[in-house]
């Protein structure tokens, strides 16, 4: 008799795009697929990760949409890019009903309205429509803008300025969390891929705290980098500021872009590779602290 792989042994690395080579599609995340299967395999041998864009295919969808209702995972990591081309209604219905039952739930999308598909999330997953925050569902958005390059006209606010792709910036931990404890190059710190346009997160509920905070190059102000929801009764949510944290590009440049990115990049991780240890550390903290949630 075989014995079903337990839940908290299975994670879901998920795009809310169709497969694109020239998007920010879920194979520019193969390198943070890598730290995740390895930071689960050290705990758990036969910890699985399946890595995936949203499907085309009808059958497919329905599989994913299945597998989520029923708690397959134990952990999802949603990378959102899409920008009005995202999943279909059902699959946030399934990934709301997932947390609801104990999934813990990683998400990053970036600037502007990238990642829109999630003002669809509703029931215990409605504050993620507020904490990441969208130029179309925001009133009273600051009119002077934190990101101002006229060479990238497509680039709008809300989003902020913390370095160059290629290269890092030093987020302050903002609490004594157990996910953030583990040893960082710079005490009461932790080093990240920097972005020039990340998006803005903010917290909004009694349930949220602010994990990790950075500081605007353009303005000095505090950027809020990470927040984790821990409300009772259903997994946690963390709430990335970007998915540059994480992409390909911003871990190794060389390894490319899409061709509609043209910020000029940075070479200082290439230059001194040592600067993603902590980025890897903190990557491997959120697989163990999901598994053993």
């Amino acid at each position: 008799m075989t014995t079903a792989t337990p839940a908290r042994a299975r994670a879901l690395l998920q795009s809310t795009i169709a497969s694109d080579p020239n998007d920010w599609c879920i194979a520019r995340f193969s390198l943070l697929a890598d730290q995740i299967r390895q930071a689960g395999q050290a705990i758990a041998p036969d910890f699985a990760l399946t890595v995936q864009d949203y499907p085309a295919e009808a059958d497919a969808r329905a599989q994913l949409h299945t597998q989520l209702r029923q708690g397959h995972y134990g952990q999802v990591w949603l990378m959102a890019p899409d920008l009005d081309n995202g999943p279909e209604p059902d699959f946030f219905a399934a990934l709301e009903a997932a947390v609801a039952a104990g999934t813990q739930l990683v998400i990053a999308r970036d600037h502007t309205d990238l990642g829109s598909s999630l003002l669809a999330l509703g029931g215990c997953l409605e504050p993620v429509t507020q904490t990441q925050t969208f130029k179309r569902t925001w009133p009273d958005l600051p009119s002077d803008s934190e990101y101002v390059n006229p060479g990238c006209p497509a680039i709008d606010t809300p989003c902020v300025v913390t370095g160059q792709n290629g290269g890092v910036q030093i987020c302050r931990k903002r609490t004594g969390h157990p996910l953030l404890v583990f040893d960082t190059m710079i005490p009461g710190h932790l080093v990240l891929p920097a972005h020039p346009h990340e998006g803005v997160i903010r917290p909004i509920t009694a349930s949220q705290q602010v994990l990790l905070s950075s500081y605007s190059i353009t303005s000095g102000r505090e950027q809020i980098t990470a927040i984790l929801d821990e409300a009772p009764g259903r997994g946690a949510v963390l709430h990335h500021s970007t998915f540059h944290h994480f992409a390909d590009f911003n871990l190794q440049v060389e390894r490319g872009a899409p061709d509609f990115v043209i910020d000029p990049p940075s070479h200082q991780i290439d230059d001194s590779p040592a600067l993603l240890n902590d980025q890897r550390a903190y990557v491997a903290a959120v697989v163990g602290y999901a598994m053993a949630s």
